[in-house]
């Protein structure tokens, strides 16, 4: 890790904390793990995976925590962010896109076990220092049996799931980034069944935009052509 990594990690750690102040160490440990592995796991299947995503939705409306979320993006670091299922029902986006995201983020991302290890210790740092309201001693006990399981996917704890009702999927920031563009093409399909989305000055930056629709869309659905127009406008 760089040290702008450590001190990303250790900013995302604090504001999760101000965020949900009902955190305990597991849930810290399980947002340092998504910071290195994303949903920690390969999609073999991305049609299971949007219908346990269409699940989940459905059943938002019947188990809301105590807030309903406000953001639809909550960052994790690392070029990450949660999406949260409870605040996506005004934006328009398709589940089969958010599912794609999920999927694409997923695939993506690997980790490793020992940059895993290192952000642990920058969690540690942050309890050893009183920046976080966890004791450094039950830290390393959890970490004790945590190390010994093989530093796997966990769940949140059972407070934090009672009391915020954790209801997200895992993405790459750039889909944050271009989210307004997504709706505004799932909006297209809704109306026109096909869309065209025009790409003026096919810059890296404008490219790699290209590349990120074309992993989310049917090439069937969705044609990406030069300009003119401002870049990334669906037409």
């Amino acid at each position: 890790m760089t040290m702008s990594d450590d001190a990303e990690l250790r900013e995302v750690l604090l504001s999760h904390q101000r965020r949900y102040p009902r955190l305990q160490i597991q849930d810290l440990v399980k947002l340092v793990f998504q910071n290195e592995f994303a949903g920690g796991h390969m999609i073999a299947d991305p049609q299971s995976s949007l219908e346990r995503l269409r699940e989940e939705c459905r059943a938002l409306a019947d188990n809301q925590g105590d807030e309903e979320p406000s953001d639809v993006f909550v960052s994790i670091g690392n070029g990450l962010c949660r999406l949260q299922l409870a605040a996506i029902g005004g934006t328009g986006i398709h589940l089969t896109t958010v599912n794609q995201f999920f999927v694409n983020t997923a695939r993506s991302r690997r980790g490793d076990l020992a940059s895993l290890e290192q952000k642990l210790e920058v969690l540690r740092a942050c309890c050893q220092a009183g920046s976080l309201p966890h004791s450094p001693d039950d830290l390393d006990d959890f970490l004790l049996t945590y190390r010994a399981q093989g530093y796997p996917a966990i769940s949140h704890s059972a407070g934090y799931r009672d009391h915020y009702k954790p209801a997200y999927r895992v993405v790459d920031s750039a889909y944050r980034d271009h989210f307004a563009l997504f709706c505004r093409v799932d909006a297209l399909f809704e109306s026109q069944g096909t869309v065209c989305v025009a790409i003026d000055n096919p810059s890296a930056g404008e490219s790699a935009l290209a590349a990120l629709l074309s992993r989310v869309y049917d090439s069937n659905l969705l044609a990406i052509s030069p300009g003119p127009g401002k870049a990334g406008q669906p037409q």
